[in-house]
């Protein structure tokens, strides 16, 4: 038995949603039930192209505007779909640091850089709310799909804003039906409380990410 190209596409394209829904609708239960990350065992869906077509690692990439020789940080990584293209993008001239606070996640994390022979990334097992970071020492910082994850997502920002340089930008992000969606003007008003600058927001509501500065004469925060 046959079947057309056109066929076959099709039935590619409708498991690719497939799996897509059944990770969402995984990871909404879970998240009803506490507020969490997206657990590690659910980590190796996060690497799987079908994601890809939802959240796109490059178009979030191509928004944060990197360039080699720059220094980031990112809030909760999971297994490093997007901190391992960064790392890779700003390459030996720079460096990438992922701070999630599953130890599963980071373990992923450190053998996917291992398996893409990147290394200048480093990943960090710790809380994005308490500093695990030099202040003043990054150019970026950065969460996709992560800040509704976590409880106090004020404070996560706080420690963003403590990471940067003066000037240094932070991307924030977010896609629906993510459990824990957050909404442009909640992003907005959060940035805003931990001191940041609005830039600019690039992306429709369903999938944006917003982009804000630390001051140049920034006062310190604690």
């Amino acid at each position: 038995m046959t079947h057309s190209l056109p066929a076959l596409v099709l039935v590619g394209v409708t498991a690719a949603l497939a799996v897509a829904v059944g990770v969402a609708l995984v990871w909404r239960w879970y998240s009803r039930r506490r507020q969490a990350p997206c657990p590690a065992w659910l980590g190796g869906a996060l690497e799987a192209g079908p994601i890809d077509w939802i959240w796109s690692a490059r178009r979030t990439i191509e928004r944060m505007d990197l360039r080699p020789g720059l220094r980031v940080l990112e809030i909760g990584p999971g297994p490093g779909r997007v901190l391992i293209p960064v790392a890779q993008l700003v390459g030996t001239a720079g460096s990438a640091v992922g701070v999630d606070v599953q130890p599963g996640m980071i373990d992923r994390l450190r053998a996917n850089a291992e398996v893409a022979e990147v290394n200048n990334l480093t990943g960090i097992v710790g809380d994005g709310t308490a500093p695990q970071v030099e202040p003043d020492t990054f150019d970026v910082a950065f969460l996709c799909a992560t800040l509704g994850e976590i409880p106090d997502r004020e404070a996560a920002l706080r420690q963003c804003y403590l990471a940067l340089k003066p000037e240094g930008q932070l991307h924030v992000t977010e896609l629906f039906p993510d459990p824990h969606y957050q909404t442009p003007g909640v992003v907005k008003r959060l940035a805003a409380s931990a001191g940041f600058r609005f830039i600019r927001r690039r992306g429709s509501w369903l999938f944006y990410t917003s982009t804000f500065e630390k001051p140049k004469d920034s006062a310190p925060r604690e």
